[in-house]
């Protein structure tokens, strides 16, 4: 009998220790649970909360094309033209200016500088030519009072000289001559140039030995002559040098030295060209003839 309780209180403390055990492990798998739970409701309220939100704002793409316009409207827009260089407004608008600049000039400028180079042809000017000529007032070889305006309206052939001057004076008369003679063979050019002979020795050449002079040249020349003063001034006008011996006795026979050149004036006195010792008449002749149809090519007229 005490063998069997002893059996029994052993099997008792088993069972109460197994019981404990067994409540132990309730207990700790009673914790898990609870802490699965909450992790599960947490889990829950999050997949919640997203869904609410989602709920609120149905199109989650919407709200990003918004954003996404908004953006590029704050965004500045690109030009379509570059600010600087030769495509930008300022370098079209000079391109622009400088073309219609161009086209202004190749439609009147150009007009008139060719009207201008018209013109000078027809007064056989040149470009860059020298100044010569200009006013004087002089006496012809019948005591007329002359000065450059009695011979406008015609081309002029001047040459100065000196009436007892041996050979180049009379070379030079002869050739003029010859060259006013191989005009004249023209209806056209007939009288339409003037030879003048201006004296370089006022001192010596009167009107009287300039006449006398002038009978052996060409029946058309014009001599002239003055005062010292006013032969110089006609010589300065032309650039032509002169000079003679400073010191001269009365009656003492002495040369002059001076320019050897025949200088063709057209009929407004402009300077048109100069031929100098080098030039043979025919030359001179074939030259004059051309500037001559040159001018009346252009419309202009010549009195003879």
């Amino acid at each position: 009998m005490r063998a069997f309780g002893s059996v029994l209180c052993k099997a008792a403390k088993q069972t109460t220790g197994f019981c404990v055990r067994q409540q132990q492990n309730h207990s700790v798998a009673g914790a898990f649970s609870a802490i699965r739970s909450r992790l599960i409701l947490n889990s829950h309220n999050s997949a919640l909360s997203r869904r609410t939100y989602s709920t609120e704002n149905p199109s989650s793409e919407k709200p990003n094309e918004e954003s996404k316009e908004s953006t590029d409207q704050e965004k500045p827009r690109e030009r379509l033209l570059p600010a600087t260089g030769p495509l930008s407004p300022l370098g079209i608008g000079l391109f622009v200016a400088t073309a219609v600049g161009i086209l202004y000039y190749f439609t009147v400028v150009k007009e008139r500088v060719q009207q201008e180079r018209k013109q000078n042809r027809a007064r056989g000017a040149t470009y860059g030519k020298a100044d010569i000529g200009g006013p004087y007032e002089l006496t012809d070889q019948d005591g007329n009072t002359v000065s450059e305006k009695t011979f406008r309206g015609k081309f002029t052939l001047v040459y100065f000289g000196f009436c007892h001057c041996p050979d180049i004076c009379p070379d030079e008369m002869d050739k003029i001559g010859d060259a006013i003679e191989m005009l004249e063979r023209s209806t056209e050019m007939a009288g339409a140039v003037q030879p003048i002979f201006i004296t370089c020795d006022p001192q010596r050449d009167s009107p009287e030995a300039i006449k006398e002079y002038l009978q052996q040249f060409h029946p058309r020349f014009v001599g002239l002559t003055g005062t010292f003063e006013q032969v110089r001034q006609a010589c300065k006008g032309y650039r032509v040098y002169f000079s003679k011996p400073p010191k001269v006795a009365p009656n003492q026979d002495y040369l002059v030295d001076h320019s050897i050149f025949s200088y063709f004036m057209d009929p407004d006195g402009e300077f048109i060209d100069v031929y100098g010792k080098d030039k043979p008449a025919e030359y001179m002749a074939s030259d004059m003839k051309r500037r001559i149809k040159q001018f009346l090519d252009a419309g202009r007229t010549i009195e003879k």
